[in-house]
C-alpha cells in the first residue's frame, strides 16, 4: 500500500470492442494482442481465434514491442509467450500491468511449472496455457478470463453489503447519530482521504482492506459523542475513530464468514493503522474498491472497502 498526492493520476483505459454479425445477432468482438516471437505460434493462435468472438488487433515479436503495442492498441486481452528475445515474458507482463493494472494477460508458452504459475499469478497474470494448444483450449481460457471480471464484481458487491449494514448500525448505536447512506461510484485503484483515515487490513481467503475516512473537525465531534464528553484530546479522537473502524470491520467480517459457513472461505482483520493528512491518496494497484458515504449531522463520513481478485 502506498500514499500519493491527490494530483497524481492513475491509468484509466476504456475497453474498445467492435461489433460483429453472427447468424442474425450482433456480438462484441473482443480484441487480442499476441506477444510471441514465433511466426508459427502466431499463426496457430490466429487460426484458433478465427470465426470466434475474438479478433487479433496486433502481433508483437519482442517484449518491448509488446509493451508499446499494448499502449497504442489498447487490447482487451493479451496472450504472452515467456521466451522472448529481449526479455522474459513475466517481465513484459509486469511492465504492461504497471501501465494498466487491469490488463488481462494469459501466458501461452512451452513452459508451465509451479514456479512460473506462482510468479505470474503474484504479478497479476490471469491464466496459463502450455503449448501446443488447441483452439478450444485457448477460447475456453480466454472466455474464463474475460468473464471473471463480472464474477468478481458480483462477489465484491456481495461482500460490500455487510460493511454498509455494520457502518450504519454502529453510527446509530455507538455514536448516537443517524445517517443517510449512499454508495458512490467505484473509485477504482485509488481512494483520496479527507483528513483522518483509519485503515483495517483484511486477510485470509480474500485479501483486502477497509478505510474509514473523516475530516479532522468531524472526527473531534465524533469522539465527543462516542465518549460522551465535552472535551477530547487528540489521542482520544484517534483512539475513538480507530476503535469504531475496528468494530465496524469486525462485525462485517464475522457476518461474511457466517454467510460462507461450511465452505473454505474465511477472512480476518488486522489492527487499525492511522493516517493523517489532507488529500492523501491510498493506492493498491491490484485492488478495485467502492466508497460509501454517510451524510450525518456532524458532517460526511466515508467508508471505502476493496478486495483483491477472487477466491
Amino acid at each position: 500500500m502506498e500514499l500519493y498526492n491527490e494530483h497524481d493520476t492513475g491509468i484509466h483505459l476504456q475497453t474498445k470492442k467492435y461489433k460483429i454479425y453472427y447468424g442474425g445477432d450482433f456480438m462484441d468482438k473482443i480484441r487480442v494482442l499476441v506477444v510471441d516471437d514465433s511466426p508459427f505460434s502466431q499463426k496457430i493462435i490466429e487460426n484458433a481465434l478465427a470465426n470466434s468472438n475474438y479478433e487479433i488487433c496486433g502481433f508483437a515479436g519482442t517484449g518491448s514491442e509488446g509493451i508499446e503495442k499494448y499502449r497504442t492498441c489498447n487490447p482487451d486481452l493479451v496472450t504472452m509467450d515467456l521466451t522472448l528475445p529481449d526479455m522474459d515474458g513475466l517481465v513484459c507482463s509486469r511492465e504492461i500491468l504497471i501501465f494498466d493494472p487491469h490488463a488481462k494477460i494469459v501466458v501461452v508458452s512451452a513452459m508451465k511449472d509451479e514456479v512460473i504459475v506462482n510468479s505470474g499469478t503474484a504479478i497479476g497474470i490471469r491464466g496459463f496455457l502450455q503449448k501446443p494448444i488447441k483452439a478450444d483450449q485457448l477460447i475456453t481460457k480466454l472466455d474464463t478470463v474475460w468473464n471473471e471480471e463480472k464474477q468478481e464484481e458480483d462477489q465484491q458487491t456481495k461482500l460490500l453489503k455487510p460493511f454498509i449494514k455494520s457502518f450504519e448500525k454502529n453510527l446509530a448505536e455507538m455514536v448516537g447519530i443517524s445517517s443517510e447512506i449512499s454508495i458512490l461510484h467505484s473509485t477504482g485503484l485509488k481512494f483520496v482521504c479527507h483528513g483522518l483515515a483509519i485503515i483495517i487490513g483484511i486477510t485470509g481467503t480474500r485479501q483486502g482492506r477497509m478505510v474509514l475516512d473523516v475530516s479532522g473537525e468531524s472526527a473531534e465531534i465524533f469522539a465527543k459523542k462516542i465518549l460522551g464528553s465535552s472535551s477530547v484530546s487528540e489521542d482520544d479522537t484517534l483512539n475513538s475513530i480507530a476503535e469504531f473502524a475496528n468494530i465496524v470491520a469486525g462485525h462485517s467480517v464475522s457476518q461474511i464468514n457466517n454467510s460462507f459457513k461450511g465452505s473454505q472461505f474465511e477472512i480476518r482483520i488486522t489492527p487499525p493503522s492511522v493516517f493523517i493528512g489532507q488529500s492523501l491518496g491510498i493506492i493498491n494497484p491490484k485492488m478495485a474498491s467502492s466508497t460509501v458515504k454517510a451524510q450525518t449531522e456532524i458532517g460526511e463520513i466515508y467508508m471505502n472497502v476493496g478486495f483483491v481478485g477472487g477466491e
